[in-house]
């Protein structure tokens, strides 16, 4: 193996891993809303807008997403 073609499979690893952060912290405060509610799927609008901690908490959640969503892709 040649120094360029492991340096070109860490760089995919490092994207992969990037991608599944990203995606993660997506979708953090959904899993939270459904484990909080037992479940229940229905009541997942409800749960991300029931006060100022879960609206904060997914909005910075999603921020974070996306900032990160555009600085991996540049």
């Amino acid at each position: 193996m040649t120094s360029q073609h492991i340096q070109t499979s860490q760089d995919k690893t490092s994207k992969t891993q990037q991608r599944m952060g990203i995606i993660g912290l997506a979708v953090l405060p959904i899993v939270l809303a459904v484990y909080s509610n037992n479940g229940g799927i229905q009541e997942i609008p409800s749960v991300l807008s029931s006060g100022v901690f879960p609206i904060g908490f997914t909005v910075l959640s999603w921020g974070l997403a996306a900032k990160l969503g555009l600085k991996l892709r540049k």
